[in-house]
């Protein structure tokens, strides 16, 4: 009877350290942001400065940073699935962040901004 009950509490302890380490798995793969593709954070990077150059009127030396990344938890792996922030040269506390939602219209929006200054705010 003894040795029952000793085999089973290894059952029971097996189970549960397997149940534990289950839980710790989807916990990670939850809370790991998705790997970026380096052709289309080139590209979208590429397309929102030439957006800001060319229909917003900006200059290169306006423009102190753009970086694209993948959004968390989104499965899109084309341009549309990437935000890019950009930081402009007299606002440089302030993050803007841009998408494009429509690649084959070439449609480019800003999403919104972190920051006080509003200088560049073209969201509605």
């Amino acid at each position: 009877m003894k040795k029952i009950m000793m085999i089973g509490g290894g059952v029971v302890l097996g189970l549960l350290i397997l149940v534990i380490g289950f839980v710790f798995y989807v916990f990670h793969l939850l809370n790991t942001p998705p790997k970026s593709d380096p052709e289309i954070v080139a590209y979208t990077e590429e397309k929102v400065k030439d957006y800001l150059i060319e229909e917003k009127g900006y200059s290169e030396s306006d423009i102190l940073s753009v970086n694209s990344k993948r959004k968390p938890k989104d499965k899109d792996k084309t341009a549309i699935g990437y935000q890019v922030l950009v930081v402009f040269s007299d606002t440089p506390d302030t993050i803007y962040y841009y998408e494009i939602v429509d690649e084959d219209e070439n449609k480019i929006e800003q999403l919104g901004m972190t920051g006080t200054d509003i200088k560049h705010k073209n969201f509605p």
